[in-house]
């Protein structure tokens, strides 16, 4: 941070303010507090005396108060919730704090007395058994000297097994990797070349203590877990020492224990092992473990874990497609069938999802490269052929929804036609974006039930139109443009509409996806769209629709009415509209 931004958010806070807000915030509550000698001029140290002990703290008052200062305590002779291996306090995740940074001094009494209670808190844990240090156990472990990164791509489920490890030693500091034995290695993994070594992952129910400053992990700690194993586990240790005894070796080991809050911690070794034992010689390598398994990552990132059993079949990876695609697998869908016949061109840079590294590659397998690397678990099948081949062998069983996104309204209709009636019931999006700034729109159908694409493409008397009531574009109007010829003729709009749209038809789909039944109405039928500003299109002299104005006062409930409310001969809608 700058001086001058510094100085704008408050400055630093000055040392002997700090202390009269630490005191007298003390006083309110009874606390005894006295000032100590200050390790460096910026920090203020006091003891408070608390209800276990006393408690030195040492406050960082140099910063300019953005966030709560760092806070320290002496290093305790036994570990200690939320606090570090060197004595570091955790006070405050720092999500969603708001700080008035015209009160530094008070920011830092506020930070003292947080630490203080939280340490007083941690005191009574350690005399009641550890519950909530071992709720925090990854963050201590983390701390632990000589403590090296490592990734695990194994779900943590409790279940002890063998797995895989992997260690690049060409990284400075190295890096371990563990799989699922049969598991497909990890990108990285791959590219380094790395060879596989063991490794064991066990699930106990306690665990010993880690040690504290200033002492290290030791093989101590390993034959305490070995004490703990189950003879189901002790099969898996004696694998894991393996048949070659007499040569030294290097193995890891996992372990997980459980959370009180729900969920496990899990911590990692690397230690030694001769002559069928533990090498009681050889240094143990603590490793922090960050988990890049498929169900923990989406959890933590946010997307549902209940639809990474579905299926989705994507059909149109263009502009609007690729955002559908990128929401549904952001989103949780662990399976997506993307379908397009077309390549990724340098015409689609600015308004398609993928990087220019793609041009020339099939557009579904470029989103299936892309994108199972960003999305773990996530499995694409590309289909580089049009939707009308993909049909014919397609089996509507193996998915649960589907979503045309080629903006091609004959072949969208003909194909709401055969979806109609099938007996495997599934929601079925249609999406399409207008010319410029117009908008977009998504049509919602089940392939049983009442409601079509169909049913928009009707005047208002009910009769069949070719003119879609949905439509903001009056008909009979040339919108494609063109920069080298008619082979590069194509339809103007930008990237935010793409996205805008794609967006759009995802949480349409997404909503009949995870939708509670409630009777039939689950099953409805609905229509969603955003509508734009219309400035670029009027300047181009484009003629709009009625619907284009009333669309921005209507809510969605009321436009799918307006949609489905009339009869329809290929879905049977009722006659009349109902009240």
């Amino acid at each position: 941070m700058t001086d001058k931004v510094a100085a704008e958010v408050g400055g630093p806070v000055k040392v002997d303010a700090a202390f009269d807000a630490v005191k007298s915030a003390c006083s309110l509550r009874g606390i005894e507090v006295v000032r100590m000698e200050e390790p460096r001029p910026t920090i203020l140290t006091v003891e408070l005396t608390g209800a276990t002990r006393k408690w030195p703290l040492y406050i960082d008052c140099e910063e300019a108060r953005l966030r709560l200062p760092w806070v320290a305590t002496q290093s305790p002779t036994s570990p200690l919730a939320h606090v570090s291996y060197s004595g570091t306090v955790c006070i405050d995740d720092g999500q969603g704090l708001s700080l008035d940074p015209s009160r530094p001094a008070e920011i830092v009494a506020h930070a003292a007395l947080k630490a203080y209670d939280l340490l007083e808190k941690s005191a009574a844990d350690a005399a009641t058994g550890y519950a909530e240090f071992f709720n925090e156990l990854e963050g201590y472990w983390l701390h632990l000297p000589g403590s090296l990164r490592s990734r695990a791509y194994l779900e943590v489920d409790g279940k002890s097994r063998m797995v895989k490890g992997f260690v690049n030693s060409r990284l400075k500091p190295p890096n371990w990797y563990f799989v699922e034995p049969e598991a497909d290695q990890p990108w990285d993994v791959r590219q380094e070349k790395l060879a596989a070594q063991r490794a064991l992952y066990v699930h106990l129910d306690a665990l010993e203590l880690p040690p504290a400053k200033p002492d290290k992990l030791t093989p101590a700690f390993i034959e305490a877990v070995h004490h703990r194993l189950t003879p189901e586990q002790l099969e898996l240790w004696d694998q894991l020492l393996g048949p070659s005894k007499n040569s030294p070796k290097q193995l890891a080991l996992l372990v997980s224990v459980p959370r009180q809050p729900g969920g496990l911690s899990l911590v990692a070794a690397v230690f030694g092992a001769r002559a069928g034992g533990i090498d009681k010689s050889a240094p143990v390598t603590p490793l922090t473990m960050r988990r890049h398994a498929p169900h923990y990552m989406r959890e933590r990132g946010g997307a549902s874990l209940e639809l990474f059993g579905k299926h989705v079949a994507v059909l149109g990876a263009g502009a609007v497609g690729s955002v559908v695609v990128d929401t549904l697998a952001a989103a949780g869908v662990g399976q997506l069938t993307v379908v397009d016949y077309d390549e990724y061109s340098a015409d689609n840079v600015f308004r398609h999802l993928l990087e220019p590294l793609y041009i020339d590659t099939p557009k579904p397998f470029g989103l299936q490269f892309a994108l199972e690397r960003r999305y773990p678990g996530l499995s694409i099948t590309p289909v580089n052929s049009t939707a009308q081949e993909w049909w014919k062998t397609a089996d509507l069983r193996r998915y649960d929804g589907v979503v045309f996104a080629f903006g091609a309204p004959s072949v969208e209709r003909s194909f709401s036609r055969v979806l109609k009636g099938r007996r495997h019931n599934i929601p079925v999006v249609f999406t399409w974006l207008e010319t410029m700034d117009l908008g977009g729109h998504s049509v919602l159908m089940w392939t049983k039930g009442e409601g079509c694409l169909d049913c928009a493409y009707r005047d208002d008397e009910g009769l069949p139109s070719q003119a879609s009531r949905t439509s903001f574009l009056e008909p009979n109007q040339p919108v494609t443009r063109n920069l080298t010829g008619c082979a590069g003729a194509f339809v103007p709009f930008g990237p935010i509409q793409a996205r805008k749209t794609g967006l759009l038809a995802a949480e349409h789909l997404l909503s009949a996806l995870t939708s509670v039944p409630a009777g039939d109405e689950v099953h409805s039928p609905s229509y969603r769209f955003w509508v734009g500003e219309g400035a670029a299109a009027a300047k181009q002299g484009l003629r709009t629709t009625p619907w284009f104005q009333a669309a921005r006062t209507t809510p969605f409930e009321e436009a799918t009415h307006m949609v489905f409310g009339r009869r329809c001969r290929h879905c049977r809608t009722p006659e009349e509209p109902s009240p």
